[in-house]
């Protein structure tokens, strides 16, 4: 009894470090033996598995890359079925060759030429319709020859997508009928280039393997082997889907089917090739084995050594904290349960310095904010008493031009700053806009003309604050100041479009080709503030929503965006929330205009 009892104390006398060489020791030789042991009856079928799991999550992978292209040309089609301008194109059928040309140019065109430069896959879109007489390059095409087309004879009666393959062109084609009640009225077709669309899966064809994907008919799509010498097949001979499925020649597959067009992916991989890569691992592991052990026992006192050394100076910082500081030099990216609890102990005081930090931080900021509120109670009242002096001195002067001025700058200022509201009505933005203009007309010598169409229904909706102003200063420095002959003329429009608020403006300036307006919202935009607040008006209400431009050479150009239309707070608006009164007033005498010239009025439609 005193051999054990003598063996327990010397035992729990020893260092840490030297406990944990003989258990890490121990704990790793005796699992390891029988692992070498067991591994020889279930390694290969483990790994038989695994190579077929492989197998399937490639195969998975890879088709689920397909089904997403699919998904996107099947949302393609139905988007370009739905859309308000294909339909108006298919179901008009009275149009002259001048209307029809031009629905053809600006509306058509862009629908189905716009999609290829985002997806390369694409080769072509076309709509076959009978309101098309005459074919309009490859996208427009009279309804009567998509007889003629190589997918046509293959479709079924059917309002859904509908997908055909041709591995001789080869090509692939995705096509939607049109019917109005029950009586075809359009096709719309989106030829896909075969081997794009059918290259990822090409890709996971390795060595000794092969791959084929079939139609719910059965019909082989595609199909690619690397098999070398084939077993139990004649030489030559492709593997057909009923030989894989008989279980007679000695291959692995995996399938998967897709649940949008009914393909079936096969994955096949001859069995000696599997057996091939069991047989190496299992070889490869048996000196890793050998090697593990050897490093266990010449590196089991080192790693005892290690997290011994954790421990201590996790110990040490522990005892610093007690005493007051609160930096953590300890660290440690193991595994374990030592690491974890170092990791614990460092995120505990960072969360604890994070807290001490914060409180700091919020008061410095709370005082910042008050300056902040401060400045902006003190910066407009400056202002607006400034153009006050400004105004009354005019007056007293009999500046008439300087009063109107004055005042037009503050009102600008005033609907501007909107007492920091993001969002003013439609009334408060028209005024805003009014006083600009009326800065501009001063500055530009009143040589151009503003025309208003105003709805009174929604000058009580609720628009982003100065969303109109860099378009109005475009239309201005880009258009009008670009025209060397004739009147200029300036509209704008505040009307209502259903459920939206259309906002316009147009300019009758020198224009520009369409193709140069499309860029105006985009990047690569030069000289033009209108990607901004195109960015501005889909990050608020959706991409659904932004700016058009329309323009054509010599015609001028006009500038739309529509918002839904949402009023404003009936509490806000007597709250002073979107108000627009003036802080300024004009005197209550009679002002002449001063203008003297034509062109100078502003016209207003309601």
């Amino acid at each position: 009894m005193k051999i054990p009892a003598v063996i327990k104390n010397k035992f729990e006398n020893m260092k840490y470090r030297h406990k944990l060489t003989i258990l890490l020791v121990t704990a790793s030789l005796v699992p390891m033996i029988l692992l070498v042991l067991y591994s020889h009856d279930r390694m290969s079928s483990l790994l038989r598995e695994k190579e077929m799991e492989d197998m399937s999550s490639i195969l998975e992978q890879t088709g689920e890359g397909i089904d997403s292209q699919i998904e996107v040309f099947s949302s393609l089609l139905n988007y370009l079925t739905y859309s308000p301008d294909i339909e108006d194109l298919i179901t008009e059928k009275n149009m002259d060759n001048y209307q029809a040309y031009r629905k053809y140019t600006e509306v058509a065109d862009p629908l189905l030429s716009v999609p290829k430069s985002y997806h390369d896959a694409i080769i072509q879109i076309q709509l076959f319709a009978e309101s098309i007489k005459v074919r309009h390059e490859y996208t427009l095409v009279p309804l009567s020859e998509v007889d003629k087309e190589w997918w046509y004879d293959k479709l079924e009666e059917d309002v859904s997508v509908q997908w055909v393959v041709d591995s001789q062109i080869p090509e692939i084609a995705a096509v939607r009928r049109i019917y109005t009640g029950r009586e075809q009225t359009a096709v719309l077709c989106v030829t896909l280039d075969y081997n794009k669309i059918f290259q990822p899966f090409e890709k996971i064809i390795s060595a000794e393997s092969g791959g084929m994907i079939l139609d719910k008919g059965g019909n082989v799509l595609f199909q690619k082997e690397m098999l070398g010498e084939k077993e139990e097949k004649d030489s030559g001979e492709a593997v057909s889907r009923e030989f894989l499925e008989s279980g007679q020649g000695d291959y692995a597959f995996v399938n998967r089917k897709n649940a949008a067009c009914g393909w079936i992916f096969y994955l096949y991989k001859l069995q000696s090739a599997v057996d091939s890569s069991v047989s190496g691992i299992l070889v490869s592991e048996i000196p890793l084995i050998a090697a593990c052990v050897a490093i266990i026992l010449v590196l089991g006192l080192s790693f005892s050594r290690l997290f011994t050394r954790k421990i201590e100076e996790l110990t040490d910082n522990m005892n610093r904290v007690n005493q007051g500081s609160r930096e953590v030099t300890v660290d440690s990216n193991a595994g374990d349960e030592i690491g974890l609890l170092v990791r614990s102990f460092r995120s505990m005081m960072d969360e604890i310095n994070r807290l001490i930090h914060e409180v700091y931080e919020n008061k410095i900021a709370l005082k910042e904010f008050e300056l902040k509120a401060l400045t902006a109670q003190i910066n407009p009242h400056f202002l607006y008493n400034s153009l006050s002096v400004i105004n009354w001195m005019a007056i007293r002067s009999n500046q008439r031009e300087i009063s109107k001025v004055t005042l037009s700058l503050s009102m600008f200022y005033r609907t501007a700053l909107s007492k920091g509201q993001d969002m003013v009505t439609v009334d408060n933005c028209i005024q805003n806009i009014k006083a600009y203009l009326d800065i501009q007309l001063v500055m530009h010598d009143n040589d151009f003309q503003v025309i208003w169409d105003i709805d009174p229904e929604v000058k009580g909706d609720i628009v982003p604050k100065l969303l109109l102003q860099p378009v109005v200063e475009n239309a201005l420095e880009h258009g009008l100041d670009m025209k060397e002959e004739g009147e200029k003329i300036l509209k704008l429009f505040f009307v209502k479009d259903g459920e939206d608020v259309l906002l316009a403006v147009e300019d009758n300036g020198p224009g520009m080709e369409q193709e140069e307006a499309d860029k105006l919202v985009t990047y690569k935009a030069s000289g033009y503030g209108l990607k901004n607040v195109n960015d501005r008006m889909q990050l608020l209400y959706g991409m659904e929503y932004g700016i058009k431009v329309f323009s054509q050479i010599d015609q001028g150009t006009r500038v739309e965006m529509r918002i839904p239309r949402e009023k404003a707070d009936e509490e806000a608006v007597a709250a002073g929330e979107f108000s627009t009164k003036k802080f300024l007033q004009e005197p209550e005498e009679d002002t002449e205009d001063t203008t003297g010239k034509k062109g100078g009025k502003s016209e207003e439609k309601k």
